[in-house]
């Protein structure tokens, strides 16, 4: 792809993005949630020590995944997923076909913007949520990358479902807890049927961010994960290029 169609395709989603309300609040959410997980998670922990006698410290691995993590992931993938939906009502899509810039290359674009918007969210949130075990800090970047890549399975998820942005609005409801709820019920089940988790592709991130931030082995789930993400990401994209340049 050469620089000036890549100028091009930056220049069209940032102003496809803040002509949208929606969008803005979507860009501008990560800071308010980092903003509350770190206010707000000190004072339920002293309040549920004071209380119940209960310690929520080490679970704040748990906090981060659900409401930073994987929150990025379901952001930035809804994010990329409107941004196609329009492109496909514009027909842009369609006006690839006599144009030098194949099909594959723009999503590749769109793929790469993604993985990186994301591994910055997953890495800024965190980093500044004031939780993170101490020593995990090197972790997130590959962890985030995994992230990245899992937000672009969620995008290629609502863009093959969804024909427009309202469909597409509410195929991300429908992902919404699949992606940020269910990847953190593996955190309560302390054997390897935990794995059956495996199949909701966010799972392999939070996974490895909660063994990272426990000092345990994670690479292997980082591994299994971006082996898992690009071949699911593979098949949906067949699927969305059958769909939308048939």
């Amino acid at each position: 792809m050469n620089a000036r169609a890549l100028a091009a395709l930056g220049r069209n989603d940032v102003r496809g993005t803040f002509r949208d309300p929606l969008l803005v609040m979507i860009v501008v959410a990560p800071a308010i949630w980092t903003t509350g997980v770190a206010m707000l998670t000190p004072r339920f922990t002293a309040m549920l020590a004071q209380r119940y006698d209960f310690d929520l410290v080490p679970f704040y691995p748990l906090v981060l995944t659900a409401f930073l993590l994987l929150t990025s992931i379901v952001i930035v993938g809804g994010l990329a997923a409107f941004l196609l939906l329009d492109e496909v009502d514009a027909g842009t899509l369609t006006a690839l076909r006599v144009t030098p810039l194949p099909l594959r290359e723009f999503f590749l674009y769109r793929a790469a913007t993604v993985v990186a918007i994301t591994t910055a969210y997953v890495i800024g949130t965190i980093s500044f949520s004031g939780l993170l075990e101490p020593g995990t800090a090197p972790a997130l970047i590959p962890i985030g990358l995994l992230s990245g890549l899992s937000a672009v399975v969620t995008t290629l998820l609502i863009v093959t479902m969804a024909n427009n942005k309202i469909q597409g609005l509410a195929a991300l409801r429908g992902l919404g807890m699949l992606i940020a709820g269910l990847p953190c019920l593996p955190w309560f089940i302390h054997s390897h049927w935990s794995l059956v988790f495996g199949v909701l592709p966010p799972y392999w991130a939070a996974k490895a961010f909660w063994l990272a931030s426990s000092h345990s082995t994670w690479w292997p789930y980082l591994l299994g994960g971006f082996a898992y993400n690009l071949m699911t990401a593979w098949l949906l994209f067949r699927r969305f290029a059958r769909k939308n340049m048939s």
